[in-house]
């Protein structure tokens, strides 16, 4: 159940939201839409001036700077390839990520029950506030300072992609009409250190094999190898 909103004059002093931005280097020239940006809906105001709405709008924004980031980097990718790429930067995982290297939860302006149960630590309030921030800031700067903002903070941050190969392999089979099975050719190692080694076969022809620690990986690495020969064929034509 959502926490019950306290009345103005129980909370404690706002959060200083002039010092975020100094201390992330982004310059607001409206200093009221970085104190929006950085209101949780929990907070009892007028005219439901929360973050919420820029939220909406900096989904938005992120989506298309990243993907125009994505084409730009990887022109030959497919569809399916750039939008996995694309969870790397956009999941809620990703944003609550950059959410906390930026501090941005100590600076959220909220009710007094939901900081006490966990709000400025939450992946989810993390995450909206981020685009709240990146909405705010397109509305006050525009897209060329803001995309150079989201560059800043989350495609210069080292990430770690996990590409997830079987889900590409199926968008690929299924464009192409094809059928694929996964057969685990044989194990090797004792129990607590088994090896699994798996073949791929596409429309019952054997095409590449994978192995590793799990069968789930041992398919991946397989899907992997498949993709990385299919691409390799697209570029040679």
């Amino acid at each position: 159940m959502p926490c019950p909103r306290t009345p103005w004059w129980k909370l404690k002093p706002l959060p200083n939201y002039k010092e975020f931005a100094s201390v992330n280097r982004i310059r607001f020239r409206r200093i009221s839409l970085l104190k929006r940006a950085l209101t949780h809906s929990s907070y009892q105001i007028k005219n439901n001036a929360d973050n919420e709405q820029l939220e909406f709008l900096g989904d938005a924004v992120l989506e298309l700077i990243v993907r125009e980031y994505l084409l730009k980097k990887n022109p030959d990718l497919r569809e399916g390839e750039l939008s996995e790429l694309k969870k790397n930067y956009t999941s809620t995982t990703a944003l609550a990520l950059v959410g906390r290297q930026i501090k941005i939860g100590q600076y959220l302006i909220m009710d007094k029950g939901e900081a006490k149960t966990g709000g400025r630590n939450r992946k989810s309030n993390l995450a909206n506030s981020v685009e709240a921030l990146i909405g705010a800031l397109y509305l006050d700067r525009g897209l060329i300072y803001t995309s150079k903002v989201v560059h800043r903070f989350i495609m210069n941050r080292k990430i770690r992609i996990n590409k997830d190969y079987k889900s590409l392999l199926n968008q690929w089979v299924s464009s192409h009409h094809y059928g694929i099975n996964y057969r685990t050719t044989r194990e090797t190692g004792p129990r607590h250190r088994k090896r699994f080694y798996v073949a791929l076969h596409v429309n019952n022809r054997l095409e590449s094999r994978g192995n590793a620690s799990t069968k789930k990986q041992a398919e991946q690495n397989a899907a992997r190898v498949f993709l990385k020969k299919q691409h390799e064929l697209r570029t040679k034509h």
